[in-house]
């Protein structure tokens, strides 16, 4: 194989060498020069979302004839894209917006259809349709129709039934393809984007089923009785027509794992293992985009990896594997007819390239890199370590160092979720703070998600003076015990699950930093479930999941437990620096979490700031945004474990 630049974006694809003076912020903080990029059925052409001076903008680059479209989409919080046919492409999309009688933003999502033949003319699908009532996830693309080119999309009408639209992108004609009901939860197609199945769970009943075409009715099957909660997800068919869902199972050992399994239609039950991964977690369930049948699976080891049950795809990874080794290609759309794939490439210390593998040229050339600023050796590496606990617990964790020799004044950078993780490569917060001077460990703590159900479980009544915040505090410990941290100079950041560990890291261990930067966080954990209760209402069962979280199996004390462990109600004890910052659009954890925090810490004396970001969501979408954290978070870092102290 051979490999040259195309030039697109061949300014975008070019890297630079690392310089005496740190990469600009901008460089961090801006929109990916490529991101969301999709290759169009034919081949021809990709489409990906950009930014230029202007703001967010969406290209259509031609492979071949090296043509450019593009269309402003700077008012849009930008999630994905996908191409309906060779002439539309789909851009899924969101805004934070109040809602009267609901506590707090709502993230409302959308497709809006981009027409490549008439000036990138775009269009809102379902904008003020009949059909379509209060539904937030609009922006859900169940399938596309390859005959008609119309769109698939699951919506909530008015009486708050999940029926499946059926979508013209060009002239936005709406038509019901299948009815559900209040119970409808997701639906399946077959290769030929008709409706195989749909999925039902009733919180009442504890019901869950999965309910086949009948003539005019639907026929339930595979039918479960006295979970208060969905056993499993219908994730669609494999290539010969079994019916596949991922759930939780046991992996041998006394842990469970997440997987991908055979259902059977008859009893409900579970009666074929097709990927149960030995140490990690499902992550992602790879489908072909023209006929909706499961060609693999992916799970997160450092980089993602991808076990593909399609062969021909499973010698195209092996290809790429070794034609560029160290660089994790990750297979990211193909063509119709498999000719031409895109791939995305990643490594410790580079951030995210694409590059197209054209097989019948047997070539693989790069079209753009993600942040081109940053590549050609900018970057520090991110490298795993692992550290053990004060119970001899092994945890892996990601240690990012700056240049020169240590100890290095640290920031411990606690991911969200927590039911989340960190992974290798490119690290925006993690890579602009080592750039700045520090080092920065970020442990895949306990609570933490993809090693099994038992880690996870782990973690559950473990927050604040628990297991998960004392992770935490062993990893700095562990730099300090090896010369990488200067145990006067450690500050603990994070956003979201992040900012709450960061909070109690600052109320119930004030002596092992030196500052705290919470972004997004909680604070007070009775008026946080408080807040989930009043979105999905008393008896969901995401409420009951959220207070298992919190208190581990001792629900009955719950209140109590939620008080302990919320630094709102222990301010008293901070004696450190705390900045805090919060978007007034997020809709995961509302600013008044950030305000009790800051009128409590004010009361007790404590040194502390708060700053409300407009537009700012929980994801931190816009530049603006992102700008504004980071330039807050370098200041006061500079100010407290910096050369500036």
């Amino acid at each position: 194989m051979i490999r040259q630049c195309l030039g697109l974006v061949c300014a975008l694809a070019t890297g630079t060498v690392a310089a005496a003076q740190p990469a600009p912020i901008e460089g961090f903080v801006r929109e990916p020069h490529m991101h969301h990029a999709e290759l169009s059925p034919d081949g021809r052409r990709v489409a990906f979302t950009s930014e230029n001076q202007d703001g967010q903008v969406l290209i259509v680059f031609g492979l071949d004839d090296r043509s450019i479209q593009a269309a402003d989409i700077s008012d849009m919080r930008a999630h994905g894209l996908r191409w309906a046919d060779n002439r539309v492409v789909l851009l899924t999309a969101s805004e934070a917006t109040s809602v009267f009688g609901v506590s707090g933003a709502l993230d409302f999502s959308a497709v809006v259809a981009f027409d490549t033949e008439d000036d990138m003319d775009a269009r809102q699908l379902l904008r003020n349709r009949r059909q379509v009532g209060r539904t937030l996830n609009a922006g859900t693309i169940a399938g596309i129709d390859w005959e008609t080119g119309r769109v698939l999309m699951p919506v909530h009408d008015e009486d708050f039934d999940y029926n499946l639209l059926s979508v013209d992108p060009l002239s936005g004609n709406t038509r019901i393809e299948a009815r559900g009901d209040r119970s409808t939860i997701g639906w399946i197609l077959d290769s030929e984007s008709e409706v195989f199945a749909r999925m039902e769970f009733d919180i009442q009943r504890q019901y869950q089923a999965v309910l086949l075409p009948d003539g005019h009715s639907w026929r339930a099957v595979a039918e479960l009785h006295g979970n208060n909660r969905p056993l499993y997800s219908l994730n669609g068919l494999l290539p010969d027509g079994r019916v596949a869902v991922d759930t939780t199972r046991q992996a041998g050992d006394d842990d469970y794992r997440s997987g991908l399994f055979e259902v059977s239609l008859d009893s409900g039950e579970i009666v074929d293992t097709l990927f149960l991964h030995e140490e990690y977690d499902l992550s992602q369930i790879v489908v072909d985009p023209y006929t909706n049948a499961i060609l693999g699976v992916s799970w997160y080891e450092d980089f993602l990896q991808t076990r593909w049950f399609d062969e021909d795809f499973a010698q195209m990874q092996a290809d790429l594997d070794a034609s560029l080794p160290g660089q994790n290609p990750l297979i990211q759309s193909w063509d119709e007819e498999r000719s031409r794939i895109l791939v995305a490439t990643e490594s410790v210390s580079e951030p995210p390239a694409y590059l197209i593998y054209d097989r019948g040229a047997s070539a693989i050339y790069t079209i753009g890199q993600s942040r081109p600023e940053l590549s050609g050796g900018v970057l520090q590496p991110r490298a795993k370590i692992t550290y053990t606990t004060r119970d001899d617990v092994k945890v892996e964790a990601y240690l990012t160092l700056p240049e020169g020799d240590g100890p290095y004044p640290t920031v411990i950078l606690p991911h969200g979720g927590p039911e989340a993780r960190d992974i290798a490569g490119f690290d925006s917060f993690a890579h602009f703070i080592a750039s700045r001077g520090y080092a920065v460990i970020q442990p895949n703590f306990r609570g933490s998600a993809g090693y099994g159900y038992a880690w996870v479980e782990a973690g559950h009544g473990g927050w604040g003076t628990g297991v998960m915040q004392h992770d935490l505090t062993d990893a700095v410990e562990h730099l300090v015990s090896n010369g990488i941290a200067d145990p006067e100079r450690v500050c603990i950041v994070g956003a979201s699950y992040g900012g709450y560990a960061a909070l109690a890291g600052a109320t119930y261990t004030p002596d092992l930093y030196s500052c705290a930067i919470a972004i997004a966080g909680v604070s007070d954990l009775p008026a946080m479930i408080d807040y989930t209760r009043d979105r999905y209402g008393r008896n969901h069962w995401f409420v009951e999941s959220w207070a298992e979280r919190f208190a581990g199996d001792d629900l009955g004390e719950l209140d109590a437990t939620m008080r302990a462990v919320s630094p709102s109600h222990h301010a008293e004890n901070v004696r450190i620096p705390v900045l805090m910052i919060h978007g007034l659009d997020d809709s995961v954890v509302p600013v008044d979490q950030s305000r009790i925090m800051q009128r409590e810490l004010e009361q007790a004396g404590a040194d502390s700031e708060l700053i409300e970001l407009d537009n700012g969501d929980h994801w931190l979408m816009q530049t603006e945004v992102r700008e504004a954290v980071f330039t807050q978070m370098e200041r006061f870092l500079a100010e407290h474990i910096g050369e500036q102290q």
